[in-house]
């Protein structure tokens, strides 16, 4: 129970030595704290009470005294490592997660969520007005894209799709990989104004500015029409069943005749057996006032839509490929 209840102390540890970019500064190799404390800007004595803190949990190794080295487990906290964790590390502990989960009680006495109480606002307004904590959130969203990006590309034959939409998107990670995999289609990656302003340098590194298209927007409005294919990852969650139907059913308009919905979402085990959907779905009870859903419940969702949920395929990753059919 105590290590249960001072969880949220490994949070901050390992959330700040991701800020500071200490995995980062090791990639070349083992180095000393006060070294390290010089390159990443903290004082001396409490970097190495930190990372004496996260050696213990194996994050990092103390190859001898006051000398720290990564792990496997670190390596992920690299910016530039293979699934790397790092982005979703800051995006935790800053303001726009950390200060509405302090008020978890409260969310739990109201049903309601609290970042008006804990920000003054809401959470995505909270991002618009704090591009920098934005900007992590946004590459969050993408370290988390990129667990499910093969997956999803291979999950089905897509190709005859000529054209797929990213329906909030962020970067366009997921659409990355599967325009990758499907070199004939082109790609739109649809998502808030300040999210399409950051996204032009992330598909041009990709190699794919001439085959996709950034269109800002509200997906509660409108959603771009022309596309075969939409792709949604972790956008249904977000909200309440009445705004998730609202914003399928602009999908369903926007869609050309017999397109495909793919749903990228952790699928709640109606059984209850361990898996990471149970705290996310506390986390959106907290930020956004959505949640996660059960097989059954995603198939009434998509039914009030007007999409017939086809199947659903599991992935290597904490993510399903939800499969609907416009109808």
């Amino acid at each position: 129970m105590m290590e249960l209840v001072t969880g949220y102390w490994i949070s901050q540890a390992v959330g700040v030595a991701a800020r500071l970019g200490v995995a980062d500064q090791l990639a070349q190799g083992p180095r000393g704290s006060d070294d390290l404390a010089r390159a990443v800007g903290a004082e001396p004595r409490a970097l190495y009470r930190l990372l004496r803190l996260l050696a213990s949990l194996d994050v990092f190794a103390e190859v001898s005294a006051s000398t720290f080295g990564l792990t496997p487990l670190g390596d992920t906290l690299r910016s530039d490592a293979p699934g790397s964790m790092r982005n979703v590390a800051i995006m935790l502990i800053a303001p726009g997660h950390w200060q509405p989960w302090g008020r978890l009680y409260d969310a739990v006495q109201t049903g309601q969520t609290q970042p008006r109480e804990a920000l003054g606002m809401e959470l995505f307004d909270w991002y618009a007005q704090h591009p920098e904590e934005a900007a992590f959130f946004s590459a969050a969203m993408g370290n988390l894209s990129a667990l499910a990006a093969d997956a999803v590309a291979q999950a089905l034959d897509l190709s005859t799709v000529r054209t797929v939409m990213d329906v909030g998107g962020a970067h366009g990670v997921l659409l990355s990989a599967v325009l990758k995999a499907n070199p004939a289609a082109r790609g739109i990656l649809f998502d808030l104004p300040h999210v399409i302003a950051t996204a032009g340098e992330p598909i041009a590194a990709q190699g794919l500015s001439e085959r996709c298209d950034l269109v800002s927007g509200d997906f509660f409005e409108a959603v771009t029409a022309g596309a075969d294919l939409h792709i949604l990852k972790q956008i249904v969650h977000d909200w309440d069943d009445e705004r998730s139907t609202r914003l399928l059913r602009n999908c369903h308009r926007a869609l050309n005749p017999n397109g495909k919905l793919l749903l990228v979402e952790m699928v709640m085990p109606a059984d209850n057996r361990p898996s990471p959907a149970q705290a996310m779905d506390i986390n959106m009870l907290v930020l956004v006032g959505g949640r996660e859903r059960t097989e059954e419940e995603f198939r009434t969702l998509l039914a009030g839509a007007g999409f017939r949920l086809e199947r659903i395929v599991p992935t290597h990753s904490p993510f399903s490929v939800i499969e609907a059919t416009r109808i």
